[in-house]
């Protein structure tokens, strides 16, 4: 019976400069893109659009227009649209 040796390399957990997958969203999103909000770290921050990203750093903002600057390594979740809070 063979051995099973998890492959690192195919890993994207473990491979950060291969999977970016939040940040190459964020950069094809156009200025004030509909944002409901994002999961950073497991908590929900509510949002209203993405302003803009630069270097690892997005630039959100909220209903009353206030300016969130998040890492995008923070990020886990983007929920796109208007927030339906209730």
């Amino acid at each position: 019976m063979s051995e099973y040796k998890h492959d690192y390399k195919h890993d994207h957990k473990h491979d950060h400069k291969k999977c970016k997958g939040i940040e190459d969203i964020l950069r094809k999103l156009p200025p004030n893109s509909a944002v409901a909000g994002v999961y950073v770290n497991g908590g929900l921050v509510p949002l209203a659009a993405f302003s803009n990203l630069c270097d690892c750093l997005a630039y959100f903002i909220d209903e009353a227009g206030q300016v969130y600057v998040i890492n995008v390594d923070s990020i886990d979740l983007i929920a796109f649209g208007e927030a339906d809070v209730d």
